[in-house]
This record gives structure tokens, C-alpha cells and sequence, in this order.
């Protein structure tokens, strides 16, 4: 149901793939991943919960998995000055929606044109739709080299830079945690979709929408008028 919502991008998001989409410098090394370790908690104290966890979104009637508990390196709202901060997705574990009640997760890679554009249009977006429940967390996945490759502090440095990013910007150098749950680091942008509530996945797709905020409302709809399922 989610997933005929969504409007994607498909034949451009495939043809920056098979097109060329690096640039001719030479690319830097990838940004030093290291797994730090994070919080097993929300800002409320309430324990990240650790069953039912995976990669399946919601089909039907039966729940997705809950998204596990991954940790970043990020740029918090894209504040650049401040350094980078480790973060959770225990961090935006909000059982009562005291502070949202949906996660957009965006993965992007600096190759990718389409990225650049959804950037753009998040930048937009994110200030309205945050006092409507909606929480953005990019995570950036490759860099401009493609193939796999990066991404480096420097691209992601210029890459917040140049789109102005005012919401929290992560790195996952060549998808080494989010590609365990089924997330394609060829295959940019993807959106992954998450009931703040429980963690459960709702969708979880490649593509862009066309209309972010319309896209975005539909799942605090779908969470307003269904109960948690875990």
C-alpha cells in the first residue's frame, strides 16, 4: 500500500547509475568508519528494543521488522562547525511520540544526481514538516567516485555545504551497516521509512518521491490511525 505512494524516480535513478556519474579528480580516501559505540536508549531512558529485528517492511496487515539499532558518525542538522557527533537510531526511538512519530531515513551518495535534487528538496521541507512529526536523517553512503567507493569527510563536508543542510547528515562508508538490511549502495537514493513508535520498518524502496511532503504525510497518517505493531 505504502510503496504505491511513493511516485519514484525509477528510470532516472537507473540512469545515473549506468551513466557516468564520477567526476575526473582523483578521489580521496574513504572517511575512517570506525563502529563507535552508541546508545542502547532514547533521550527518555527507555531501552532501544531488540526483538523482531531486520530489514522487512511492512506488506499488508503484517508488520515490518524493526530497523536494529545502528550508529553513525554525522553532522547533527548539518551543523558543520560542531563537528561530527556520534548518534543512534536510539536516539529517535519515541514510543509515546512525545518528539515525532515518523523517521525518514535517506540514503544518498554524492554521485548521484537525484540525491543532490532530494537534498534541495528536504532542506525545504524540513522545518514544516518537523512540527508535524516528521524527523530527516540522511546517510551518506558513497562518494563522487561511485564503484563502491567513499564517501570522504570532504565530500560530505562540501556536500552539506553546497545543499545548505539544516537536518542531521550521517555516514555509512560503502553501506557497511545499512546494506545489511537489504539497502543497495548502487542503487541511490532509497528511502526507508520508520514508526518512530516502535522502529518498525513501513517501506523501505529505492526512488524519490515526487512530492516529499505529500509522500511524508501519508505515513503520519498511517501512524495516526493504526496502533503500534510490536
Amino acid at each position: 500500500m505504502m510503496r504505491a505512494l511513493t511516485s519514484l524516480l525509477s528510470i532516472g535513478v537507473l540512469g545515473c547509475v549506468v551513466a557516468s556519474c564520477s567526476s575526473s579528480k582523483e578521489a580521496e580516501p574513504d572517511f575512517a568508519d570506525p563502529q563507535l559505540p552508541g546508545r542502547d536508549a532514547n533521550p527518555e531512558g527507555v531501552p532501544y528494543p531488540t526483538d523482531h529485528l531486520g530489514g522487512a517492511e511492512r506488506s499488508g496487515t503484517r508488520p515490518g521488522d524493526r530497523i536494529p539499532n545502528f550508529t553513525f558518525q554525522a553532522y547533527v542538522d548539518g551543523d558543520r562547525a560542531a563537528g561530527l557527533k556520534t548518534i543512534s537510531l536510539a536516539d529517535y526511538y519515541d514510543p509515546q511520540r512525545i518528539r515525532h512519530s515518523i523517521l525518514h531515513l535517506e540514503v544518498a551518495a554524492v554521485w548521484c544526481t537525484i540525491c543532490s535534487s532530494y537534498a534541495e528538496a528536504t532542506v525545504k521541507v524540513k522545518e514544516p514538516l518537523g512540527l508535524e512529526g516528521v524527523v530527516y536523517l540522511e546517510v551518506m553512503v558513497g562518494g563522487q567516485k561511485g564503484n563502491g567507493a567513499g564517501p570522504s569527510l570532504r565530500e560530505v563536508d562540501d556536500w552539506i555545504a553546497r545543499h545548505k543542510s539544516n537536518f542531521t547528515t550521517a555516514i555509512d562508508v560503502r553501506a557497511k551497516r545499512l546494506a545489511s538490511i537489504g539497502v543497495p549502495p548502487a542503487t541511490m537514493p532509497w528511502d526507508i521509512m520508520i514508526d518512530t513508535r516502535t522502529m518498525e520498518i513501513l517501506d523501505s524502496t529505492g526512488g524519490a518521491p515526487l512530492d516529499i511532503a505529500k509522500y511524508d504525510r501519508s505515513f503520519l497518517q498511517s501512524v495516526a490511525t493504526r496502533a503500534p505493531a510490536y
